[in-house]
C-alpha cells in the first residue's frame, strides 16, 4: 500500500511541476508581448516608413503631416485618430488615423501592431 501511495504522489508532483511551468511560460509570454506592443510613436514612425507619411512638431500648429508622392510633397490635414489596445493589459493594438489632403480627399490608415511589428489592416 504504502509503495502506490509514495508513486502517486510523485506523479502528481510532475504533474504539479509541469502546471507550473506552463504557468510561468505563459506570463513570460504575456509580458513579452506587452512590453513589444508598439506604441504610438511607433505607429508614426511606420506611416514614415510604409506610406512616406512623415509627422513634424510646430509651435504653432502642433503636430502636422506631409506626404511624398512621386517627390511632391503634400500637407495633410489630420482629422483623427482612434488607438486601441485589445486586451486590457495590452497585448497588441490597433492604429486608425485619418488625413485629408488640400484637395479634402479623405486617407485613411488603419495597422494592427503586435510584438513591435505594425502591419496593414
Amino acid at each position: 500500500m504504502n509503495g502506490m501511495e509514495r508513486e502517486y504522489t510523485q506523479h502528481g508532483g510532475k504533474k504539479g511541476a509541469g502546471l507550473r511551468t506552463g504557468i510561468v511560460v505563459l506570463v513570460v509570454l504575456l509580458v513579452i508581448l506587452v512590453t513589444t506592443n508598439p506604441n504610438e510613436e511607433d505607429f508614426v514612425a511606420w506611416l514614415a516608413s510604409e506610406h512616406d507619411i512623415h509627422a513634424s512638431y510646430d509651435v504653432n500648429d502642433g503636430r502636422t503631416f506631409t506626404q511624398t508622392i512621386d517627390g511632391e510633397e503634400k500637407k495633410l490635414h489630420y482629422k483623427g485618430g482612434h488607438i486601441g489596445h485589445i486586451g486590457h493589459i495590452g497585448i497588441f493594438s490597433t492604429y486608425s488615423y485619418r488625413f485629408a489632403d488640400n484637395e479634402e480627399k479623405e486617407i485613411q490608415i488603419e495597422a494592427v501592431g503586435i510584438m513591435n511589428m505594425l502591419f496593414d489592416r
